[in-house]
């Protein structure tokens, strides 16, 4: 899936964009996430990453190769995430 399919998955199941943020061309989304969201971002060098801020601080929590790698991984993390805490 890329970014936009994503973007689409996780809408229709629900989740709260609180709880992701995706930065890159052509579409970037990531205002008022909660604490510790992971972010989608394309870096410059054509890899992608999933970033997470919190607190001032910033890691790189995963980078992948591919837009579809990077969006699969997002997407499983943040379902996780949303069955959790997010659906109460």
């Amino acid at each position: 899936m890329d970014r936009h399919q994503l973007l689409t998955r996780l809408t229709e199941a629900g989740v709260s964009d609180r709880f992701y943020g995706i930065s890159t061309r052509g579409l970037s989304m990531s205002n008022h996430l909660h604490a510790a969201a992971p972010v989608l971002t394309e870096g410059r060098d054509g890899r992608w990453t999933i970033d997470v801020y919190e607190r001032g601080e910033h890691w790189e929590e995963a980078s992948f190769e591919s837009e579809e790698e990077a969006c699969s991984y997002l997407y499983a993390e943040v379902m996780r995430q949303w069955e959790l805490y997010g659906s109460q």
